[in-house]
């Protein structure tokens, strides 16, 4: 029972976070979104909300084992490449959507690119799991920063 409160609470926080970002980008699709120039490879509306809705599952996973899981080795080096990519990710949104500021959410993307390209380096031969769990939140902030980069672009 001890770790269940922590997992749920990482669950809660970031489903949260995740529902406030969804709000942010509603609130601009219509009509500043619709009228950019997108990549023909850009996914329709609905898919962004369900890949989110999972990778923040998987981010919650993760920041859980970070700061509950016994011993990792570079743990505290994984903590801080998790925390600073989980701190852009949510700049993200207000910096696109809110702001219109473009070429700095594409900047942000970059980093958390970065950052999270880090932390799979430093997971890959000490903690397989952690990097199982980040591959797919890397994979999907790499599409979105070419998709952010066409916008850009346009």
């Amino acid at each position: 029972m001890n770790k269940v409160i922590p997992l749920v609470a990482w669950l809660v926080v970031l489903q949260v976070a995740s529902f406030g970002m969804g709000n942010i980008t509603d609130a601009s699709i219509d009509p500043w979104y619709l009228a950019l120039t997108k990549s023909s490879l850009t996914p329709p509306g609905y898919v962004f909300g369900i890949v989110w809705t999972i990778l923040y599952l998987l981010l919650a996973i993760t920041g859980w084992q970070l700061w509950h899981a016994g011993r990792i080795v570079k743990k505290a080096i994984l903590q801080k490449l998790f925390g600073a990519q989980l701190l852009l990710n949510w700049s993200w949104t207000p910096l696109f959507f809110y702001l219109h500021w473009v070429g700095a959410a594409l900047a942000c993307l970059i980093a958390i690119v970065v950052l999270t390209t880090g932390f799979l380096y430093v997971a890959w031969d000490r903690a397989k799991q952690l990097f199982g769990l980040m591959l797919p939140y890397w994979l999907w902030v790499c599409f979105a920063s070419y998709l952010n980069f066409v916008i850009w672009c346009g």
